[in-house]
């Protein structure tokens, strides 16, 4: 897989450094990349890491920010929330994780990740490139999995507060961008018990580019969430644990459509996701994990024309999963095999798709063997399979193959192959949606066949023989049949509406180069820079692939300076300039009716982010965060929030 190894372990603008920083993430204990746990340094499938340190002095306030400037991860912003992009393929083809397990819900096609609060997260990992072998469907691209936190003391907790605005255009209201959070965790070992509760309230008015209008730029979110979990551990052979969690999260906004008709625009989500499950070491070479998952989403949306009855919409969705999941880990000489099985089901109720009740599932079955040919050069071979059996497209496999070698002990080798697929969702398959207030609709084809591809990654990293020093280079192909697009019969319009549609219509490929170096300046002090290059194409058009960046230029600069307590993170990066299309899809450029299939570029943009920490004691910590400080962005083709500051404090037990 791509991504430079030791960006597995040494993530770029990695904060917590010290003398030993390097040796530490190279022990770090991973579990993505082969759903067993490995050291990073030793896993075959590179599994890039941003640790609990990191998130800390980085003080963002959620995952998305996080994100936005982590090299060959693209944030992509829609009114719906916000999605991840690996490797040039779109949200719908990452797998999004918690602690390896699946989590309900999806704001049409895909995960929305800024509902995932970072207040008890451990660690985030990232793998790019297929990961179907073992997760199946939905990780074509890669799986990003959020590791949380086990409690190791009596009593220990921390709460986090933090206030800030937008710097918006003269005239807008100062009460727009205005925004607030504060969570709180608390975690309890007593003896074989494990307890664990977090909370947390975000609130953030809705922005506006053009003060001159009613209409806003960016809705509006308030954000209510809380989790708890208890762990049985009478010994390290054996855990039982039962978690839930609860997210609602409202939008508002306003939209004005051509004739100036005024739209309050309002959307509620709901989700609620329980686990129960079971991990026992039967022997020091065999475990088993056994778990179930049920979880139920609510999507409310309203549209309500003022003045007027004529144009108001509401529409409602309830999608419930149930999950089932079985592994057994092996170790037989110089062979760990892992193999499972994994079930579930899916049932939408939904007054935007026809027939409003559907429902589907799917079967697994995986088997991976990683064998250590060489213990002195670190040779290793793993080789998996997995079979998944939908109740709607029949049966797909989906092999891995990878391996791992260090000719030297500065020097790591890896590739991957592997396959994947994705079946349609139910949105592109039944949707049935309309805003008159723009003046368009969405219709479902429910002929539409799975999304099938193929990859290939290679990567190289070079350790000098100089402290902190890190050099790698990686690249990958990946080749998609039956991509699913969407087209439109013509240009949004309030009196007589566009319809889009979905349809397998293309064959595609992403392919590219990603390099990175990181060097110690000075004791606590590093400097990251990492490009990666990229060429996505639609080959049936003979065009680029919508809404990418050719070309992507990352560097980060942290340092600690400890006796004042000072901590510091500058991030920045350029993105080359995108094509849009109009009149190709339900992109930007098609909702604003800028014409038929037109090309249109989006300039390259840079994006610069300042941190400063001031730790004053064990215990506490406050800190400034300046984000797009460039004011990237725009209304039309990169709707992000605008330049603006968060400050705060952070309390531990």
């Amino acid at each position: 897989m791509l991504s430079f190894v030791l960006a597995v372990v040494v993530a770029q603008g990695a904060p917590d450094a010290g003398p030993d920083d390097e040796l530490d993430r190279q022990r770090l204990t991973v579990v993505t990349g082969t759903r067993t746990e490995r050291r990073a340094a030793d896993t075959v499938v590179p599994t890039e890491v941003i640790t609990r340190s990191q998130i800390e002095q980085l003080a963002v306030r959620d995952l998305p920010q996080l994100l936005q400037q982590h090299p060959g991860v693209e944030m992509v912003y829609t009114n719906r929330g916000t999605g991840i992009r690996l490797q040039g393929l779109d949200p719908e083809y990452v797998l999004i994780l918690v602690d390896g397990q699946r989590i309900s819900g999806r704001s049409g096609s895909f995960t929305d990740i800024s509902r995932f609060s970072l207040r008890d997260i451990e660690r985030v990992e990232i793998v790019k490139g297929p990961a179907a072998a073992l997760y199946g469907a939905d990780a074509m691209g890669g799986v990003v999995n959020l590791i949380t936190r086990n409690p190791q003391k009596k009593l220990e907790g921390s709460i986090r507060a933090l206030g800030g605005t937008f710097f918006l255009p003269p005239g807008t209201d100062p009460a727009k961008g205005l925004e607030g959070d504060v969570r709180g965790y608390l975690g309890s070992k007593l003896g074989p018990v494990e307890l664990r509760a977090g909370a947390g309230y975000r609130t953030r008015k809705p922005y506006d580019w053009i003060p001159s209008d009613a209409e806003t730029s960016g809705a509006g979110v308030r954000r209510i969430d809380g989790d708890l979990e208890v762990a049985f551990v009478p010994d390290p052979t054996l855990r039982a644990w039962a978690r839930a969690a609860y997210v609602l999260t409202d939008y508002d906004a306003v939209d004005i459509n051509d004739t100036k008709a005024v739209f309050d625009r309002f959307q509620r989500t709901e989700q609620f996701d329980t686990w129960v499950g079971v991990r026992k070491a039967f022997t020091s070479n065999t475990a088993a994990t056994v778990r179930g998952h049920f979880g139920l989403f609510k999507d409310q949306f309203l549209v309500d024309q003022r003045g007027s009855r004529a144009l108001d919409e509401y529409s409602v969705n309830r999608t419930r999963l149930w999950e089932a999941f079985g592994q057994v880990d092996h170790h037989l000489g110089n062979h760990t095999i892992t193999g499972g099985v994994e079930g579930f089901s899916e049932l939408l109720d939904s007054t935007r798709i026809n027939p409003t009740r559907v429902q589907r599932g799917r079967f697994g079955i995986f088997a991976q063997d990683e064998w250590l040919l060489n213990t002195e050069k670190k040779f290793a071979l793993s080789a998996g399979l997995r079979a998944d059996i939908d109740t709607q497209f029949g049966w797909a496999p989906s092999p891995r193959v990878a391996m791992k070698i260090d000719p030297i002990p500065e020097v790591t080798f890896r590739a991957a192959w592997g396959l994947g697929f994705r079946p349609p969702t139910f949105s592109e398959l039944y949707l049935q949606f309309s805003n008159a207030g723009i003046g368009y609709i969405v219709q479902g084809n429910p002929k539409l066949e799975a999304e099938h591809s193929g990859s290939v990654n290679v990567s190289l990293d070079y350790r000098p023989p100089i402290e902190g020093w890190v050099f790698s280079a990686s690249a990958w192909h990946t080749s998609l049949t039956n991509l699913i697009n969407v087209s439109a019969n013509g240009v949004p319009n309030p009196d007589n509406p566009v319809t889009f549609g979905y349809a397998n219509v293309t064959n595609a490929y992403t392919q590219g180069v990603e390099v990175s170096a990181r060097t110690r300046l000075s004791r606590g002090t590093y400097l990251d820079i990492g490009y990666m290059g990229l060429d996505a194409r639609d080959v049936t058009r003979n065009r680029a692939l919508e809404g990418r960046s050719n070309h992507r230029v990352n560097a980060s600069l942290s340092t600690k300076y400890r006796p004042l307590g000072l901590e510091g993170v500058v991030r920045a990066t350029y993105h080359s300039e995108r094509p849009f299309y109009s009149g190709s899809g339900l992109g930007f450029a098609n909702v604003l009716g800028l014409g038929a299939e037109r090309t249109i570029w989006a300039p390259g943009y840079f994006d610069l982010e300042v941190t400063v920490t001031y730790v004053f004691a064990k215990w506490g910590r406050v800190f400034v965060n300046a984000y797009n400080l460039l004011n990237s962005g725009d209304q039309d083709f990169n709707p992000r929030p605008p330049r603006g500051i968060i400050g705060g404090v952070q309390l531990e037990l």
